[in-house]
Formats: C-alpha cells, structure tokens, sequence
C-alpha cells in the first residue's frame, strides 16, 4: 500500500510540473524580447539598443521606432502577444505593431539598414501600470512554435506628440505560451 501512495504522488507531481511533456516549455510562459533596438529618424546609420526600450514622436517628426527580437521555445497551444509595465507614457500612448522578416540585431540595423516590415497585426493603447488594453487585433494570437523560433517586431507610436519607454526585462512587449 506504502509503495503504491509513493507511486501515485510521484506521477502525479511529475504530471503537475510539466515534465511529463519533455521539450516542451511551461504552461504560461511570458517570453521577454531577447533583443531591443531603437531607430532614430534622424540617426539613419545609428542604432540605440536598450535598456530602457522605447518608441516617441514630436510634431510628426523625429519618430523613434522599437525593433524586437524574440526567441520563442517549443510549446504546445497558443502564443499570445501583449505589451505591459510601460515606465512612461504620454500623447495618446497607443503603439502599432509589425512583423519583421528577420530579427534585428543589435548595432547592425539601424533606420537605414532596418529589417522589413511586413504586416500590421495589432495596436495598444498603454496603461501605467499594468497591462495595455488592444484596440486593434489583427494577429496578436498564433499557434505556437514546435521548434526554437525567432520572431523579429517593430513597435511605433501612432500619433503625433507620443511617448512610451519600458524595461525589456520586466515589461513592454510579451509573448506568453499558454
């Protein structure tokens, strides 16, 4: 009998850990970009890599853009994109969101040499603090990867006058496996 209790909670601690799935990440895993670079309109040869990470623009000039790199793990079910924790924002404190087709690199891409941007898939409006509400949601859910991904985004400000910074390491931009 002593042997079968021990049985039956060592599987079932197993199950509850998730090592029963081997190679495959945690459910609700929040996966934080492994890379920020911001471009600056003005700085067409130079890139800014964080921290803090950031997107801004003034009078419709001098625009700041945001390239993330993220590196996604297997997974099993969907992958959601969100922005959170900014430390600052003002103006309408909603930013855009697009694909890239590649990664960017730090000190490589810069205005000039950026990666492309490819599709518009979501915007957020930003809240201090806690979790931007969508306003626009063109492909911010995706079925997750079942091998080790890289997936490039550019963040930008939507309006004139707005301004919004976050930590890379403990906000912003996120992707979560459930």
């Amino acid at each position: 009998m002593r042997l079968n209790l021990i049985a039956a909670i060592s599987i079932l601690s197993t199950l509850a850990s998730g090592l029963g799935l081997p190679g495959l990440a945690p459910r609700s895993l929040v996966i934080h970009p492994e890379t920020c670079v911001m471009n600056k309109e003005g700085f067409l040869g130079t890139s800014f890599p964080d921290p803090p990470c950031g997107v801004s623009r003034g009078n419709g000039k001098d625009t700041v853009t945001a390239l993330l790199c993220f590196v996604v793990p297997p997974c099993n079910g969907q992958c959601t994109i969100s922005f959170t924790d900014a430390l600052t924002a003002t103006g309408s404190r909603r930013l855009q969101l697009f694909t890239l087709d590649r990664c960017p690199t730090t000190g490589g891409d810069t205005w000039g040499s950026k990666p492309f941007r490819d599709k518009h898939i979501g915007t957020f409006l930003v809240s201090i603090p806690g979790p931007a509400a969508v306003v626009e949601d063109f492909g911010l859910t995706f079925p997750c990867p079942k091998t080790v991904t890289k997936y490039g985004f550019e963040l930008q400000p939507v309006w004139d006058n707005d301004s919004v910074t976050w930590d890379n390491s403990k906000g912003g931009l996120i992707i979560t496996c459930d």
